[in-house]
Order: structure tokens, then C-alpha cells, then sequence
């Protein structure tokens, strides 16, 4: 199960398709090195993996377990904020097969790093920081 943290701002683009992106909607490195940068600042490993179809995914590692931490967004096609948008931060943690067999260690909204991600959208301003499971 994922966990999505929304957001709206134009702090990062959402209006400049770079050369190197796979598809149109490739955006969000800079979000992806924000949001590494702000959790390393709150003692949580994290690194930028790569570029993905939709954005860019991250890995993270927090209290024991390991998570795919994945950003994507779309602009809201404002002509006076071109990078105004909706981004989604969407949350994943890594888990064997056994225990997804047996349906064991799921993510939920719960999750004490789904509220460290809400926590660093709210404390940088970030407009509409909303959990969605």
C-alpha cells in the first residue's frame, strides 16, 4: 500500500521539460533534492535513486525499515505562476515477499514518516499538506 502526502506550490518547476526527461511529466528533481535535504536536516537518511516516468523516486531509511519515497506534480497551467501545481509525495515501505504473503509490515497513513513529511510540507509553507491513504 502507498500513502500520498499532497501539497500545492510553485517552489519547484513544473513548467520547463527538461532534455533528459523520458516523457513530459518528468518533473521533480529539485523537490526530490529538497526533500532529501530536509530529511537529512531532521536525522533521516535519504538519497535521491532516480528519474521515474512519472517524477523522481528517493529511497529513505527510518526506524528500521526502508521505504521508496517517490515525487511527482502537475502544473495548474496558471499563465501568472507557470510552477504553480499539485505534488504528490507518495510513500511506499520496502518489504520482503514472506511479508507480503502473509500481509505483514503494510504502510499505513500512520506511518511515523508519512507525519515527518507532513510535518517538513507544513513547516516550509507548503499550501494544502494533506494525507491521503
Amino acid at each position: 500500500m502507498m500513502v500520498s502526502v499532497t501539497c500545492h506550490t510553485d517552489r519547484f518547476n513544473l513548467s520547463v521539460v527538461g532534455k533528459d526527461f523520458m516523457n513530459d511529466c518528468c518533473f521533480g528533481e529539485d523537490f526530490s533534492n529538497w526533500l532529501v535535504s530536509a530529511f537529512r536536516a531532521v536525522g533521516v537518511e535519504a538519497e535521491v535513486l532516480c528519474m521515474e516516468d512519472f517524477g523522481w523516486a528517493n529511497t529513505v531509511r527510518f526506524g528500521g525499515s526502508s521505504y521508496f519515497v517517490c515525487v511527482g506534480g502537475y502544473s495548474h497551467q496558471d499563465s501568472s505562476r507557470p510552477n504553480y501545481g499539485e505534488w504528490g509525495v507518495l510513500l511506499e515501505r520496502r518489504r520482503t515477499l514472506i511479508q507480503k504473503i502473509l500481509g505483514k509490515n503494510k504502510m499505513s497513513a500512520t506511518d511515523p514518516l508519512v507525519r515527518i513529511v507532513e510535518q517538513i510540507l507544513i513547516d516550509e509553507g507548503f499550501a494544502d499538506a494533506t494525507i491521503e491513504p
